[in-house]
This record gives structure tokens, sequence and C-alpha cells, in this order.
């Protein structure tokens, strides 16, 4: 098998991924009664002959990788994982571990993008090429978080390997570890859990000192 082929079929798994994710959500509606292997089988099934629709002459998964950026390491990983626990019925991420990916994504987008599109002088995505600071940094996180037994690490470690044997179109350590969509939606879950955390804590900080004003009354 040569490595454009290797490339060409890891660029077509996270959106096999993402249609079997979504194709679990609907047996779950459903009420299906198949779990397990079953119900992956079929659904994976399915999923390829999705991706095999052919559009303005090209098959779906072709299509969809020549207008996309590569899909990075993370948020194929956390698709897969998602999609194993919707098709067994068992938690591989704590809601630690899903906090620790989706918090990656939001912090790595901000300290990326913005400076990569002008925002500043400075382009960090220079140093994906090299060997530079984003190396150690990420090495540092990856162990900590495996110390910390937290399973996003392996997720992070994964990354290495897929960079050196260049798994992805790109030759860019950032685009193993981040892309725009991953990024945007730990954006959103960042927004979301800032909301949230906050309403929280306006409401225990009203349940303290509505007993005082009734008491005043």
């Amino acid at each position: 098998m040569s490595h454009t082929t290797v490339v060409e079929i890891g660029a077509a798994i996270c959106p096999w991924l993402a249609v079997v994710w979504c194709l679990l959500r609907v047996a779950t509606w459903s009420n299906l009664r198949v779990r397990g292997w079953a119900l992956l089988a079929v659904t994976g099934a399915i999923g390829i002959a999705i991706l095999l629709v052919p559009i303005q002459g090209l098959a779906i998964a072709r299509w969809v990788a020549g207008r996309t950026a590569n899909f990075s390491v993370p948020l194929t990983s956390m698709l897969a994982v998602s999609v194993c626990e919707r098709a067994f019925g068992r938690l591989l991420f704590t809601q630690r571990e899903w906090s620790a990916a989706w918090g990656f994504g939001a912090i790595g987008g901000l300290a990326l993008y913005p400076m990569a599109l002008g925002l500043s002088s400075f382009d960090p995505y220079e140093w994906g090429w090299p060997f530079s600071p984003l190396f150690v940094v990420i090495g540092l996180l990856t162990a900590w978080l495996l110390w910390t037994r937290n399973r996003f690490g392996v997720v992070l470690l994964l990354a290495a390997p897929a960079f050196q044997l260049r798994l992805l179109e790109s030759t860019n350590y950032w685009d193993y570890l981040l892309d725009p969509i991953y990024s945007l939606v730990s954006l959103a879950w960042l927004a979301g859990w800032l909301a949230t955390s906050t309403r929280t804590s306006l409401t225990k900080r009203y349940s303290k000192t509505l007993p005082r004003s009734i008491s005043t009354i």
C-alpha cells in the first residue's frame, strides 16, 4: 500500500466516524435493541456506503477531503471514543478527560489561529516544522496528562507517531494537534462552560444572600 493511499484512507476516517456517530444517534432515538459490534458493523457499513456516493464526480469522502483542512488526531480520536461509547454503552472518557480534550482544542485554537491569520507579526504556525518549543510544550503536557492518568494524554501521544509517519497530507505538527473544526467546537464548549459556571456562581451567591434579605424585611 502506497503512502498516498494511506493518507487518503486516513483523511476518510474522520468523516466516516462523524457519519457513524450521527447514525448511532438516530439508532438511539429509534430505540433499536441492537448494541455492540452488531450495531457498529451495520452503522459502519452504511457510513461507508454514504461516503461512496458521488458528488460532482467524486465520492463524498474525496469531496470532503478536498474542501477541508486536515482532520487532527485529537478530533479523530474523540470521534472514535464517542462512537465506541454509544455503540457499546460504556464510558471510555470521564468528564475530566472530555474537559481536557475540549480545553486543549479551545486554548490551542486561540493560541494558533488568530496570530497565524495575521493578528500579530508572530506566526506560531512556523513552530510546527522544525524542532521548536511547540514540541517541548506538547511533550511536557502529554507527560503530565499521562502521569495524572488522564486518557487524553494517550490521544496527544498518538499525534507524535502520526506526525513522524506523515499520516496526514500536512508536514506541520500543528495540523496533527488541531484543526479548525476541532477548535471551533471546543470554543463553543468553552463558551457554554463559562456561561454555566457563571450562572451557577451567581445562583449560589444569590441563595446565600437571600435569607439575609428576607430577614431584614
